[in-house]
């Protein structure tokens, strides 16, 4: 058995099914063996970055950790913006970077780098084989660590010449599959008996939920949670779709990319309990949401992330389920009525919400331009189940504002805020939930950078939905720039891309009349191929945005 048979079957045997990247020299017996096993996928991509987003969208829709491959220096430097985003955003990923021979590598000959160096900064594991019976540890190692703690992105440096050389099967041992959670991680009974006693006395106490409620599971102990206490739930970006958004409790995303009335629950709140939430900056507006006196509850299964931003009253280092379980457990068993003022206060919260999305879809000008209203309006009528993806740029507010409910998703480079992403994630959304619809919301800025994988989209009939917000310029930085003085660098020209989708064998609708967009988005859902709907945006369309301080933007 050669390495990279080895390698393979640690990979499978772990339960590993999505894999994607571009094959070089060095990656090409790992794919070609993955080909011979016919156990798993392979999807081929135009650009490693893409790569990356789909296995960022399947690992946080499945819980399992996809393998990127990448060939040599020049893969993992196209791979690293993708890797970088998974990363920073916990998601569980293997990148097996597959180098040059150990001289080339130690005399810096031709595609030569040091593959570690340009990524070691975010992600959470690295190991390089330099021998083969150093080979089976290693993976299991990095599977081992991309799903334990706090997810995150393990990778594995082993150079062509090691790959390609004998193992004996003695030195193989049999797979361990791996999911998450990993392991578990209960809280300490004293400390939740101690948030318990806070909860009661609080009057209004809010629920901020972060992206580790998602791979928890913690959905449903989460809900009875809120249920139990009447108390509303503000998502982030990464923990939307653990809640139903239909219910009333559940008011979406506050914070640097939510809305004004979410943001009323945290400011009006006496007491903040954040479960799997590292009370970042995107979620807490840089903190400015925080009331200045309300303790915090929280719970975070990585104890360097327990006040890393905002000193907690009680910090618990736990498994979010476990923790709302256990939670539950002790109100369940001294059950108190949830007091009247706390159930008008929800209340008001959801009207709000209610009231201000309404009026702003009522606000729409009409000035002969298509306006984002009538695009948030439709996609507010498609099911809760479906899953959207959105790019960097002022139209992911607009998206955000579609409910879902599990399983349906909202998927997001959120923490690296980056371009490039949303092709992929749809890709990957797609290909891990085949049978919910997928929406991507995405800039014509944002997808030009892709644009090479619509052939991927179709090659591999990945059915998504992509709606292009075309503006023609990048507009989030547009009026950044305007601040300065002259306008430079920010507007652009653009294809037609309802006719360029026809090109890459994708259907193409385009919407530049008000009106229009409806009856396009039910032809490209009708179709059941992936379809582009080139929406003419006006220029000067800005989303409504959360009112914070200068100094927090």
């Amino acid at each position: 058995m050669k390495v990279y048979e080895a390698v393979l079957d640690q990979l499978l045997g772990a339960g590993l099914t999505h894999f994607a990247g571009m094959v070089g020299s060095t990656s090409a017996p790992y794919a070609s063996a993955l080909a011979a096993q016919n156990q798993a996928r392979y999807v081929g991509i135009r650009h490693e970055q893409v790569a990356a987003a789909i296995l960022d969208a399947t690992a946080r829709l499945t819980g399992q950790p996809g393998c990127l491959m990448v060939h040599g220096g020049s893969g993992l430097l196209a791979a690293s913006l993708g890797i970088g985003s998974a990363a920073l955003d916990c998601t569980p990923m293997v990148v097996l970077s597959a180098t040059q021979e150990r001289k080339a590598m130690e005399n810096g000959w031709w595609q030569t780098l040091d593959v570690q160096k340009p990524v070691a900064d975010f992600v959470k594991f690295q190991t390089r084989v330099e021998r083969p019976d150093q080979a089976v540890a290693a993976v299991r190692d990095a599977l081992r660590e991309s799903v334990s703690g706090k997810p995150g992105v393990a990778q594995i440096d082993i150079p062509i010449d090691v790959s390609t050389e004998e193992l004996g099967a003695d030195n193989v041992p049999k797979p361990v599959r791996v999911t998450t959670p990993h392991i578990r991680l209960f809280p300490d009974p004293a400390l939740v008996e101690e948030a318990a006693k806070l909860l009661r006395k609080a009057a209004r106490p809010v629920l901020l939920i972060g992206g580790g409620a998602n791979y928890s599971g913690a959905g449903t102990a989460l809900i009875q949670l809120a249920e139990r206490m009447g108390a509303p739930v503000v998502n982030s970006p990464t923990s939307r779709g653990v809640l139903p958004e239909s219910n009333p409790l559940v008011l979406g995303c506050a914070g640097i990319i939510g809305y004004e009335p979410v943001g009323d629950a945290i400011r009006e709140a006496d007491l903040v309990l954040a479960i799997g939430s590292r009370l970042s900056d995107i979620q807490t507006s840089r903190g400015e949401l925080l009331p200045a006196n309300a303790p915090i509850i929280q719970v975070d299964i990585d104890a360097v992330a327990l006040g890393k931003e905002y000193p907690p009253m009680v910090g618990i280092v736990s498994d979010a389920k476990a923790f709302a379980d256990a939670l539950n457990e002790i109100l369940e068993a001294d059950p108190s009525p949830i007091p009247d003022a706390r159930r008008h206060w929800t209340a008001s919260l959801a009207d709000r919400y209610t009231a201000w999305r309404n009026a702003w879809l009522a606000s729409s000008p009409e000035n002969g331009h298509v306006q984002p209203q009538e695009i948030v309006a439709a996609l507010c009528r498609q099911p809760p189940e479906t899953i959207y993806t959105h790019g960097a740029g002022d139209h992911g507010f607009y998206g955000f504002m579609a409910p879902v409910d599990p399983p349906g998703a909202h998927l997001v480079s959120t923490r690296l805020g980056a371009m490039g992403c949303a092709l992929g994630m749809a890709m990957g959304a797609k290909w891990a939930r085949p049978d919910q619809p997928v929406i991507t919301c995405i800039g014509d800025g944002d997808l030009m950078l892709q644009l090479g994988d619509l052939e991927t989209m179709a090659r591999e009939r990945l059915n998504a939905i992509l709606i292009v917000f075309n503006n023609f310029r990048l507009g989030s930085q547009r009026k950044r720039v305007e601040a300065y003085g002259p306008v430079i660098g920010v507007d652009h020209g653009n294809p037609d891309f309802a006719k360029l989708a026809e090109l890459f064998d994708c259907r193409g609708f385009r919407v530049d009349k008000p009106g229009q967009f409806g009856d396009a988005l039910k032809g490209a859902l009708a179709s059941g191929e992936p379809s582009i709907i080139d929406v003419i945006i006006d220029p000067e369309a800005r989303p409504p945005r959360i009112t914070i301080s200068r100094e927090a933007r």
